[in-house]
């Protein structure tokens, strides 16, 4: 077990106090993936691969281990992060997709539809990127958008954002040898955001045994385009970089290379997935070599990046934070049993359970956030904004349900604020949660289920029938935290 911050006083005193701290004005980098578990890296405790960067940039740093999502699936984890807002108040609380209705030539060779985007965030709430952009940073974001369909009043040009590239919408995200990338880059003469037609993928079919045949594997696309982004900034001017990488999400596919070779015939038995009529997600027959693939592929890109801070001279001035935007998945043949992937916890992605909203939170500040510690605070993604905001030594706005978690970062324990509880809600499964303490409420179509998580972590014991007080003091809380949505409707407990 790493040494608990709050434990090692000596460690403390190379934290700067918050004044030196807004003139420090670091870079932030934060790095997010896309539906990986929170035993899905080896600091975490994953056997069947190893994370050697993402390690270390753990024992340069702190892990977190009571880190949740804002929800259990993408759009509306994404929203909270931005907002600062938790799913009982942000706008967006679920995927809503926009569909425009007939055939779309950049979308698939052999579909009739395509989808343009999420539910646009509220453009009178502002988020990160725009709060930072006022600050004077720099801003890019390379990865999943998921916060605005194309051409809403909610894309990376109308929010903030310099340069992006990726998915504006994160259905297109699914396969991962897309007709197009999403890109917006002034410096290349874009005024809005345009589509980047991959024609080396374009050209072949979408689905089928054709699909095999395309080449430009959007992750590396995107990862490319993050390091020439990172390359070309400079000391004493400060950015916000959000690479919201795609990887381990389905579909479970990459290109033909060492990584995914080195774990053929390794990870056995294999797990085959046929696929079905209507599947959005091609064919495996190695769907555990390429899941381990995948995620390796990831560690490398962290790897990368921590290459190119080093050797632009901005390692010693850059938060960098990585995480994941929700549970794991156990779609397109992904096998969430063989790997652990929600190592102690019971729950996949969209569910309120500890599986579906506990992540993996990596920092490393050197000379801030003192190496090899581990921190227990329990947070949640919408801690992100006003945290993000102290670090930048700009105001956060006050319409938000964040506490900034810069005081644990930095060693300074009697000045980090606690929430009395952290909220969820998911309409899609009708599901919400509530932790205050070492309770958590978790409610599914309106039935309350009690459990303690320093005694069952798993949530295998409902103790609502033996606590009703407690059941009525978290319901209670529901009421007070939820604001209705006509969008994304759920059944509230009985008081």
């Amino acid at each position: 077990m790493k040494p608990h911050p709050f434990l090692i006083p000596a460690l403390l005193t190379s934290c700067l106090p918050a004044a030196a701290l807004a003139q420090e004005r670091p870079n932030i980098l934060y790095i997010m993936c896309d539906d990986m578990g929170w035993g899905d890296l080896s600091c975490y405790g994953q056997q069947h691969f190893h994370t050697p960067n993402i390690d270390r940039l753990a024992a340069q740093g702190m892990l977190m281990t009571a880190a949740y999502a804002g929800s259990p699936v993408s759009a509306p984890s994404r929203a909270c992060m931005m907002t600062g807002q938790h799913s009982g108040h942000t706008h967006v609380r679920g995927n809503k997709e926009y569909w425009p209705g007939s055939g779309n030539v950049w979308y698939g060779a052999n579909t009739d539809y395509a989808v343009v985007g999420q539910e646009p965030y509220d453009p009178s709430v502002p988020i990160v990127p725009e709060l930072l952009k006022r600050a004077g940073y720099r801003t890019a974001m390379f990865g999943k958008w998921a916060g605005g369909y194309e051409g809403s009043v909610s894309t990376p040009d109308r929010r903030g954002i310099d340069e992006f590239y990726g998915f504006i919408c994160q259905f297109q995200a699914h396969l991962y040898f897309p007709n197009f990338l999403n890109r917006y880059s002034p410096s290349l003469g874009d005024t809005a955001v345009v589509r980047e037609v991959l024609w080396q993928n374009a050209e072949h079919a979408m689905y089928g045994q054709d699909y095999a045949a395309r080449r430009q594997y959007s992750a590396d696309l995107i990862h490319e385009r993050a390091l020439t982004w990172l390359r070309a900034q400079r000391p004493g001017e400060p950015f916000l970089g959000l690479f919201t990488y795609t990887l381990p999400h389905a579909e479970l596919r990459q290109p033909e290379d060492s990584l995914l070779a080195a774990f053929r015939g390794r990870l056995l038995p294999e797990r085959t997935y046929v696929g079905s009529e209507g599947s959005r997600y091609n064919p495996t027959p190695e769907a555990h070599a390429q899941f381990a693939a995948m995620i390796t592929r990831l560690d490398a890109y962290v790897g990368q990046i921590m290459q190119v801070l080093d050797e632009q001279g901005l390692t010693s001035n850059t938060v960098v934070i990585f995480t994941s935007d929700n549970g794991p998945h156990e779609e397109g043949g992904a096998d969430p049993d063989y790997f652990n992937h929600d190592g102690k916890f019971r729950g996949l992605k969209r569910s309120t359970h500890e599986g579906g909203i506990r992540v993996p939170f990596i920092v490393r500040w050197p000379g801030h956030v003192a190496a090899g510690t581990e921190s227990d605070l329990p947070f949640a993604f919408y801690d992100l904004l006003p945290t993000f905001c102290e670090l930048a030594g700009t105001e956060a706005p006050e319409a938000i349900d964040g506490l900034s978690i810069a005081p644990t970062l930095l060693g300074q324990p009697t000045r980090q604020r606690r929430h009395d509880h952290l909220y969820w809600e998911f309409h899609e499964t009708d599901m919400l949660g509530v932790r205050q303490a070492d309770w958590k409420l978790v409610v599914s179509h309106g039935r309350p289920s009690l459990y303690n998580l320093a005694a069952d972590p798993h949530e295998d014991n409902d103790l609502a029938a033996l606590r009703p007080d407690i059941v009525r003091q978290l319901v209670a809380i529901i009421y007070e935290e939820h604001t209705d949505s006509p969008l994304f409707p759920v059944t509230l407990p009985a008081r």
